[in-house]
């Protein structure tokens, strides 16, 4: 797919949801009103966004599981690999435990949303990123595996038994650290998926092209509501109205709402939101509590950082995960040739 600004937009706002309710919760140690834990709702957006955007890169054509796995090594660890390596050096020098073994591991291999450990607070937003991770190794080999057809009806199942199982243990999940389990969770990235498979579907993509722009602001209105009424677990509820203002977003780029998305502040914040989300969680630890110089402190620390991780590693990263992707597209060609 070729980049579509209103998403970086809507990562940018995803991201600012997350750094809101951080720094709220880190050098207040409170929200000062229930609905400004805003954090889930911003990793929600992530999520759909996510399931979206990698089902509509693999329907454009053949499926190529290496190509693909290569590009999201590139695109993912280096930056992740960087941050968890400079959390074990700071331990070392400080003597000081600043993350557990045990959420560093489960962070390195991506299983951070199912450990739970006393000192790891500095790893424990890699729930998400596991979360992610998880669903890459899952969803690209079923697609390729069942084909489009049937995996329409298989993240349909996917959604309904998610919402559903959710909606039965609400309790036992709606509390920190049990309310980031796949299972509770993969509702999100799989109404991504169907997102995408609907805009492949000429009727389907019609039908939403023609309705999206009436249903924006409804979208809109009920989405504020499900983040002032729920703070830990999102409903489905409000995932359906993520997935309906990206379209709106996608297909009426120039519309009233669509149109702040692709402001340069938003769309800055939206491609680098990865090195930021990544970031971010390690100035907290450090600086001043209760203070504006904290703030401060944070806000400047994290932006140099993220650009910087962004500039040094996240893209020359990518990079490179292209070109190997294509040198190994053109040596496929080569051979396919000369057979």
């Amino acid at each position: 797919m070729s980049r579509i600004p209103t998403l970086d937009g809507w990562r940018g706002i995803a991201i600012a949801l997350v750094l809101f309710d951080h720094v709220q919760y880190a050098f207040l140690g409170r929200f000062s009103q229930p609905w400004m834990q805003t954090g889930q709702h911003g990793v929600t957006i992530f999520f759909v966004l996510s399931g979206f955007l990698i089902t509509s890169k693999f329907l454009e054509g053949p499926i190529d599981l290496r190509s693909f796995y290569i590009r999201r090594v590139f695109r993912l660890l280096p930056v992740a690999w960087t941050y968890l390596a400079v959390l074990l050096i700071l331990g070392l020098m400080s003597h000081a435990t600043i993350a557990a073994p045990s959420a560093v591991l489960a962070s390195l291999i991506f299983y951070r949303n199912y450990v739970l450990v006393d000192n790891g607070v500095s790893t424990w937003h890699f729930w998400s990123l596991s979360l992610e991770e998880q669903f890459y190794l899952v969803w690209p080999c079923v697609l390729l595996l069942a084909g489009l057809r049937r995996c329409r009806w298989i993240a349909l199942a996917g959604v309904v038994c998610c919402a559903t199982y959710r909606l039965l243990f609400w309790t036992y999940y709606n509390r920190d650290f049990f309310n980031c389990r796949s299972q509770v969770r993969a509702d999100a990235l799989l109404v991504g998926c169907l997102l995408a498979i609907a805009f492949r579907e000429p009727r389907m993509l019609a039908w939403i092209s023609k309705w999206s722009k009436s249903w924006a602001l409804p979208a809109l209105v009920m989405l504020n509501y499900f983040i002032a009424r729920f703070h830990l677990l999102p409903p489905l509820g409000e995932i359906l109205c993520i997935a309906a203002l990206i379209s709106s977003s996608v297909l009426h780029p120039n519309s009233l709402f669509a149109q702040p998305l692709t402001s340069r502040v938003l769309s800055t914040l939206g491609v680098v939101s990865y090195s930021v989300y990544v970031w971010q969680e390690l100035f907290m630890l450090f600086a001043p509590k209760n203070s504006t110089a904290g703030i401060f402190f944070h806000f400047v620390t994290v932006s140099l950082c993220a650009l910087g991780s962004y500039e040094y590693i996240e893209r020359p990263m990518i990079r490179l995960g292209h070109k190997l992707t294509h040198q190994h597209a053109t040596q496929t060609k080569e051979i396919s040739s000369a057979a």
